[in-house]
């Protein structure tokens, strides 16, 4: 019964840390939008050590529901939640699993979409910058004279200041 109870505060705890993922998703949607580099920086950094923090917590996760399943006499190499939300008996641990489990897949579904919107903004970004570049550097013909002149192409940027 010890197991189960670390099993669930550490499954709250993950849920505290994918809250705090989801809020730096939304922070770098903005910074992104308003194209403050620096700051997004930081805070891809923040990203990534919230990211270790549910990954360590994920595999202490894995661990004490292995250890809740063997507990029930159960063997396996690996359980999902949901095979040990149907065995638990204990109709009120049932409901707890199952709440943490549907709040989880909530925030990880608005992460991922915010992810899917963040790349977007990104690729868009990256567009413009192509096409920016590619209005400076747009090839125009050279001016060649004498008999081996051929008609090439240079571009602003190659051009001597």
């Amino acid at each position: 019964m010890e197991a189960l109870k670390i099993l669930i505060k550490t499954m709250e705890t993950m849920v505290d840390a994918h809250r705090r993922l989801l809020d730096l998703a939304k922070g770098k949607q903005t910074l992104l939008v308003d194209g403050n580099i620096q700051e997004l920086q930081s805070h891809v950094y923040r990203e990534g050590k919230c990211v270790e923090e549910i990954q360590k917590l994920e595999q202490i996760r894995k661990q004490y529901v292995q250890v809740c399943m063997e507990q029930k006499g159960i063997q396996a190499n690996s359980f999902t939640l949901e095979e040990l939300i149907e065995a638990q008996a204990d109709e009120s641990s049932r409901i707890t699993l199952t709440k943490i489990a549907k709040q989880l897949r909530g925030i990880i579904q608005e992460i991922s979409k915010l992810n899917e919107s963040n790349q977007k903004l990104i690729q868009t970004s990256l567009s413009y910058i192509q096409f920016s570049i590619g209005m400076f550097a747009k090839k125009e013909p050279a001016i060649c004279y004498g008999p081996n002149a051929k008609n090439r192409y240079s571009n602003m940027l190659d051009a001597k200041i």
